[in-house]
């Protein structure tokens, strides 16, 4: 197909969703280098013909990973302000429906990590530097159950009401985090390797860097509570389960809050994990995996391609 068809079957297909949500199907153009666009409905990549050892690129929604290829990584030392949200990469879509702008709005205090020589936060609340008292590290499997997804899905439902356009920014959504999770819960032959201390077998020998470095995201540790000053006492910022996937995703950014910590003598506490806990965890993520995809499905029936 050439580019004039592409568009104009894109164009078509917007029309008839902005038809049936009642709107003007004019659609509102992204900045040039967004990621190219999958079909509004398609798949999250995992529900059909996954490999047996799939990489990152096999992983993810097609549009998840261009997105991500595009989006700009913060640069250490950072030197300005940068955050990742849900909602910001979902625009790398190249054409986003107008019908979509109102529900994308309201998501873009929401899902999010904001990191820069002023102020960090999570989800739209940031907190100045002066005020940090403390920086809290956890491993990312110790935030990553499938129930913590599902909660964090139900936020995302609660924020949006029932606009038009509603199903197309949740479907995006919902693809984006299934897709990142996917990428960082291990597949069933890196549990045993996770599970083995000091293991020194050929197997890891035979691993490339990038292999390695996705095995190791479900165990690498992220920024997940903030704590600081308040006018009387102390407050605290939590991160919800995008914002741990946006870290893992960007691994620039937790590298930026800790360099940004210590460079204001900010204590950072990396809180001790249970071994036995581990173990535990670990164990369960093929089926952390499964439940993710039936969550994607399940939503996806749910709300439907323009709820």
């Amino acid at each position: 197909m050439d580019k004039d068809q592409l568009l104009g079957s894109t164009a078509a297909s917007a029309d008839g969703e902005a038809a049936r949500a009642g709107t003007d199907p004019v659609l509102d153009p992204t900045p040039a280098d967004a990621a190219p666009d999958d079909p509004t409905g398609a798949p999250p990549s995992g529900i059909e013909d996954t490999p047996a050892k799939p990489g990152l690129d096999d992983l993810v929604a097609g549009w998840v990973g261009r997105a991500l290829d595009v989006y700009p990584r913060p640069g250490l030392p950072l030197t300005a302000h940068w955050d990742a949200s849900a909602a910001g990469l979902v625009r790398q879509v190249p054409y986003v429906p107008r019908f979509a702008t109102k529900p994308l709005e309201l998501l873009d205090r929401f899902g999010a990590v904001h990191v820069g020589p002023r102020e960090v936060g999570f989800d739209g609340d940031a907190v100045d530097w002066d005020r940090v008292i403390e920086l809290r590290t956890h491993p990312a499997w110790s935030s990553l159950s499938a129930d913590a997804l599902e909660a964090n899905f139900a936020q995302y439902l609660s924020v949006i009401p029932r606009l038009p356009g509603r199903g197309w920014v949740l479907g995006k959504v919902s693809e984006l985090l299934v897709s990142l999770y996917l990428a960082v819960v291990p597949l069933p032959d890196d549990v045993a390797r996770l599970l083995e201390v000091g293991d020194t077998s050929d197997d890891h020998t035979e691993e490339g860097p990038e292999e390695v470095a996705e095995r190791d995201l479900f165990t690498r540790r992220t920024v997940t509570e903030i704590v600081y000053k308040r006018r009387f006492g102390e407050g605290e910022r939590q991160a919800c389960t995008t914002s741990v996937l946006l870290q893992l995703a960007f691994p620039e950014s937790t590298d930026a809050m800790l360099a940004l910590a210590a460079e204001r003598g900010v204590r950072v506490v990396h809180v001790p994990v249970d071994e036995g806990e581990m173990g535990a965890t670990i164990k369960r993520a093929a089926s952390w995996r499964s439940a993710a995809l039936g969550l994607r499905e399940r939503f996806a029936r749910a709300e439907g391609p323009t709820a």
